[in-house]
């Protein structure tokens, strides 16, 4: 009796540990051997996994319920790192380093979990050595995600922070026009500490979330308008959406299935508004690439830099298959066709390692590609026909300049082609300026654009004397602090540019 039990929980083990990632595909010697170096726990609702300061024996698997994982604040406060959902391992980083826990892991519901020995785990993994490949995979995966949490901290908002936490709770297959509900699992001072703030500031968060139409609360069901994020998204990434599926969802952001960026409604006219925009977002995107590309060669911002690279890249590359699905057969085809020739090279260059020799190269590249993504822009514009279309065009050109300038600053500061970098700043503020004050013939019967105009011409200013350098030794200080600015022109701009694309179709 005492045998047929040991075997009918052996038999349980195995089934669980063969459903899970990390185990999928071992053949039955070595399930069989996990599983008899495998213990049942059950934890209660605040009850200790272990805490920092144990000896480290096991490898956890959490089968149900959840469990954070935390560090006590010098301050005597706690701050949650991590939150667990079924399916997920912990404590696996430790098996590989001698000495105790330095974190500690409690149930914050009712948990079950396994938990297997680490000399049993050992010999299976000497034997097949796909499960060293699958724990390297998830140690990485971890290793990326506490970086790019740590960018998140210092460069986003709390809010943006919050926000890129309720999409990851929708999952995947979030629909980028429709709305989707999502549930708190865990209580608002948990959530809090996740996000090292206090509980009064997470509500106040969700509150601006919510004023800022982004969302709708009800106790701990949290409804995403997906539509109004996708806009948001598009300008403020947040780090730990950026890789290929998270990129695909937000480039569609504002478009409907029938890929027409508007409403039902006067159907035709947002159609081709939506595509001039689309067009234009490349030739700001085109200068953004460049822009962070030059930060990361002298190494300024190297983790933000980075990820805005990573994105933009993805986004302009998913936006041209697009543009191309949208041309075949137009007047637009073969400009949209040239782009498409030049965007390899260019790419090709800014996934390199960034260094000096390229960066001549970049300059030249990145002209070329600005000129064909201005060119396909144009010609939407020139097929809609309309006043409508001209102005989301002449928005969309003030959008690209705050990139470009940038770009030009970083180029003349690096001697490469100075002189040439000077006169095209001169030319950005001489447009930019003309651009806004043909907008605001616009602003004056649009609610809520001339405020918009007035805070972005107050910000480009700013932004051309921050570009000044007195002492050359100053130069990383003052790189950073354009940068900085350029993207909240960035955000500034486009939302003008939504703004056009939203105004009546008689304007």
């Amino acid at each position: 009796m005492k045998e047929e039990l040991s075997s009918q929980i052996t038999r349980s083990f195995r089934k669980t540990l063969s459903e899970l990632p990390l185990f999928a595909d071992l053949g039955y010697a070595h399930l069989d051997e996990l599983a008899q170096g495998t213990c049942n726990v059950i934890y209660q609702k605040g009850q200790a996994v272990f805490r920092a300061g144990d000896p480290v024996s096991h490898l956890h698997v959490l089968v149900s319920g959840q469990v954070k994982l935390s560090l006590n604040c010098r301050r005597g406060n706690e701050r949650v790192l991590e939150l667990l959902e079924p399916g997920q391992t912990f404590g696996q980083a430790e098996l590989f380093a001698p000495g105790p826990y330095l974190i500690s892991a409690f149930a914050v519901k009712p948990s079950h979990t396994l938990a297997i020995r680490r000399d049993t785990l050992f010999r299976v993994m000497a034997d097949d050595p796909r499960i060293a490949h699958r724990l390297i995979e998830v140690l990485a995966r971890r290793q990326l995600e506490t970086e790019a949490d740590l960018v998140a901290q210092h460069s986003w908002s709390p809010g943006q922070r919050l926000l890129g936490y309720l999409l990851e709770l929708a999952g995947p297959d979030r629909d980028a026009t429709g709305e989707t509900m999502v549930t708190l699992e865990t209580s608002k001072k948990v959530l809090a500490s996740r996000f090292d703030m206090q509980p009064e500031t997470l509500s106040r968060n969700l509150r601006d979330l919510s004023e800022a139409g982004l969302i709708v609360v009800d106790r701990n069901r949290v409804l995403l308008r997906n539509r109004e994020i996708e806009h948001h998204l598009l300008t403020h990434p947040d780090p730990r959406l950026v890789g290929p599926d998270s990129v695909r969802r937000v480039c569609s952001g504002g478009a409907n299935r029938d890929g027409t960026g508007g409403r039902a409604g006067d159907r035709e006219s947002w159609s081709q508004c939506g595509w001039i925009n689309g067009a234009g977002r490349q030739r700001a995107l085109s200068q953004r690439m460049a822009k962070s590309w030059l930060m990361l060669q002298q190494g300024l911002l190297a983790r933000q830099s980075r990820l805005i690279l990573r994105q933009s890249v993805s986004l302009f590359d998913s936006r041209l298959r697009q543009l191309q699905a949208q041309t075949a057969g137009t007047e637009n085809q073969a400009t949209c066709a040239e782009l498409a020739r030049l965007w390899p090279r260019y790419r090709s260059l800014l996934e390199r390692p960034p260094n000096p020799r390229d960066a001549h190269r970049l300059f030249a590249i990145n002209e070329e590609v600005l000129e064909a993504a201005d060119m396909l822009a144009r010609g939407f514009a020139r097929t809609e026909g309309t006043r409508k279309g001209q102005l989301v065009n002449l928005a969309g050109r003030g959008r690209m300049l705050s990139q470009r300038a940038a770009k030009h600053f970083m180029f003349r500061q690096l001697g490469i082609r100075a002189a040439n970098c000077r006169s095209r700043i001169d030319e950005a503020n001489e447009e930019f300026s003309a651009t806004l004050g043909q907008l605001k013939a616009v602003a004056q019967d649009t609610p809520g654009f001339a405020a918009r105009l007035e805070s972005s011409i107050n910000l480009w200013q700013l932004f051309l004397s921050s570009m000044e350098i007195g002492n050359p030794e100053d130069f990383p200080q003052v790189a950073r602090k354009v940068f900085r600015i350029s993207e909240d022109l960035l955000s500034r701009t486009d939302a003008m540019v939504e703004m056009c694309v939203e105004l009546p179709a008689a304007s």
